[in-house]
């Protein structure tokens, strides 16, 4: 596994390692960057909620991707924390995200998140989601300036 967590691994190593049956080995390459549309699901494939989170971390992962994982069934905790992280991810995922309680205040302040949703929760119980909504770069102007005293 350590040669799996390495980030700098020749392009033919790190797609062997990919199509590695063993799933702690997948887990290990799943963030990796360069990884294709294909490798990524076909790890999710084949092993299922074992790998689902570090899928969702791999910074190369599709929008698409991300919504299939917020989706997933069972569904995947870890991963609802990485997809809400994820630069990628969008408006639909990123709902999904909202039902997690640890990883609904980092999708409030996700830029692509509605804008009506992020007005919503700023009247949320748990003051980290309102923080985090109140920051959000996609607020829009009008509801920031009733904000400000």
């Amino acid at each position: 596994m350590p040669l799996a967590e390495r980030r700098d691994l020749p392009s033919g190593i790190r797609d062997a390692l990919a199509a590695d049956a063993d799933a702690k080995v997948l887990k290990s390459i799943a963030p990796h960057p360069g990884l294709s549309d294909a490798q990524l699901p076909a790890m999710v494939n084949q092993h299922g909620v074992r790998v689902v989170a570090k899928v969702a971390k791999n910074p190369d992962a599709s929008p698409a991707l991300l919504e299939d994982l917020a989706r997933h069934r069972p569904p995947v905790r870890k991963a609802f924390r990485e997809i809400a992280r994820h630069r990628n991810a969008t408006a639909p995922a990123l709902l999904v995200c909202l039902s997690d309680w640890q990883a609904r205040s980092t999708a409030a302040g996700h830029p692509d998140l509605p804008p009506q949703v992020i007005v919503e929760l700023l009247a949320d119980d748990d003051w980290q989601v309102v923080e985090a909504a109140a920051a959000n770069p996609s607020l829009p102007p009008a509801v920031m300036s009733k904000l400000v005293p």
